[in-house]
């Protein structure tokens, strides 16, 4: 087995990224919620308005016309003087006992333009009303102070103050959409950042890194609806290789893997291979008859066998409908003869088939005992190859013992779906170097593509109704002929 990393760089893919991003999308709108909920709670129960009234005056000096630009110059002069008279407390006192109040309230505030006698004034208050008497108070009474100290300045109003009507503190919508937008931000990076440190096989490179074993092949994405009036109506394709609608990429894929089970039993005359995976859903029953497809398609003879008995899935890729007792399952637990094995040729290919219509609980005593051992012999003697369906690794230890019985092992691993750790286990559960044949990667994207984020499953439920015959042919004595339909 060779060495592997089992803490590899990051690994950024786009496909895996924007589908995480996708299933998440939820997260990010409730990160936009919960800015908006915060900032409309902060101006309930935090946020205090504040409202502000402004004048503009003009100051100006007693003096002659020819001395004009001296005027301007002193007057620029006196509005900066003027600025920090007016905010003197003994404007506030004067300003107060205009209004008969025993205090100023606001906050007043003078400038004056730069270079200009131009002066603002502005008194902030937590009424408006407040804000806009005190400052008409302000304008009212300067001249009892202004005229002892500066006799020869004169001060006009030429921007009368007026009520506030908006808080001048108010929340802008661009704070509210930066604070919404922000957090929104946050999460989607987050999101970003956990997809890219996952660690999964999200890639044939990423496979090279991760994982301690050989990849015997790799199964292009193939979409689960064909349009988007099938994506609506949850009208799935039923994805096996003879479907007319399969991609040639799709195809391609499982007749390259088809060429290296020849490869391995030309030289180690390997016939009975096991097709299971780490976890559910990761498309090894589809693999495994799609692969016995693509050897059927070359001419050989083909059983596959459906042994997850747990949740058998094999009638529901092959769109089967209906199985006739009895069933694989009924065979091993020993209430049917060898001449009643329940195998049926699909279609009119090189392909037999053995189902189960149900699970069965009681699978572990059968493993265990000598019936699937006998079986998978009498098989091997009569077919060219054997294809062994089983349950996934994670919930059935008893595919350690099956695996023991067949020639060779294969692990289906969907790409981005369960940990690099988890499948070394699993090849390592497997057995033996020389019992295992290698991986293959499964839902493999080739190129980014927005409507390419639907995936596949292990039963895809649509398309078109086969009808199925039985019949063994000449495939051993030990099989009994059979007209029965499936």
């Amino acid at each position: 087995m060779k060495e592997y990393e089992s803490k590899s760089k990051l690994t950024f893919e786009w496909h895996s990224l924007l589908r995480d991003i996708i299933n998440n999308i939820w997260l990010v709108a409730m990160a936009a919620v919960i800015g908006f909920v915060a900032v409309y709670i902060s101006g309930v129960s935090i946020y205090k308005p504040v409202y502000t009234s402004s004048a503009t005056l003009i100051v100006n000096v007693k003096t002659g016309t020819y001395q004009a630009y001296t005027n301007l110059s002193a007057s620029s002069e006196m509005a900066t003087i003027f600025s920090e008279v007016f905010v003197q407390p003994s404007m506030k006192e004067k300003a107060a006992e205009y209004l008969g109040e025993s205090s100023f309230n606001g906050v007043l505030e003078a400038s004056a333009l730069t270079n200009t006698n131009i002066l603002n004034l502005k008194v902030t208050a937590d009424d408006p009303q407040v804000a806009y008497k005190e400052l008409k108070a302000v304008i009212a009474v300067y001249p009892q102070i202004s005229n002892t100290i500066f006799s020869n300045a004169v001060i006009d109003t030429i921007r009368e103050p007026e009520i506030p009507r908006v808080p001048s503190n108010s929340v802008s919508s661009s704070y509210k959409s930066i604070v919404v937008g922000g957090l929104s931000l946050i999460v989607l990076i987050a999101i970003a950042v956990i997809s890219l440190l996952r660690d999964t096989v999200k890639s044939e490179s990423s496979y090279d890194r991760k994982i301690g074993s050989k990849l015997l092949g790799t199964v292009a994405h193939e979409r689960k609806y064909s349009t988007l009036k099938d994506f609506i109506q949850r009208k799935e394709n039923n994805l096996l290789i003879n479907k007319p609608f399969t991609s040639f990429k799709f195809s391609e894929s499982y007749q390259k893997i088809a060429t290296r089970f020849e490869y391995l039993n030309r030289n180690g005359g390997d016939k009975v291979f096991l097709i299971t995976s780490v976890a559910e859903n990761e498309g090894k029953s589809t693999a495994a008859a799609n692969i016995s497809l693509a050897l059927a398609s070359k001419g050989h003879t083909v059983a596959l066998l459906d042994m997850d008995f747990m949740k058998p899935a094999l009638h529901e890729v092959l769109r089967i409908s209906k199985i006739e007792s009895p069933d694989l399952g009924d065979f091993l637990s020993g209430n049917s003869m060898i001449e009643k094995l329940p195998l049926y040729r699909y279609k009119s290919s090189k392909l037999f088939v053995a189902l189960n219509a149900s699970k069965h609980s009681d699978y572990v005593e059968w493993i265990n005992s000598n019936s699937v051992k006998i079986l998978v012999k009498k098989l091997k003697e009569s077919f060219d190859y054997v294809i062994i369906d089983t349950p996934p690794l994670s919930v059935a230890a008893e595919v350690a013992s099956i695996s023991k019985i067949c020639d060779k092992s294969v692990l289906v691993v969907r790409t981005d779906y369960v940990q690099a750790a988890d499948v070394n286990d699993a090849i390592m559960t497997l057995g033996e170097k020389e019992k295992f044949a290698g991986c293959v990667l499964n839902d493999v994207y080739s190129e980014f593509s927005f409507f390419g984020q639907l995936g596949s499953d292990e039963t895809g439920r649509s398309g078109d109704y086969y009808s199925y015959y039985g019949g063994y042919s000449k495939h051993g004595s030990a099989y009994k002929n059979s007209d029965r339909n499936l």
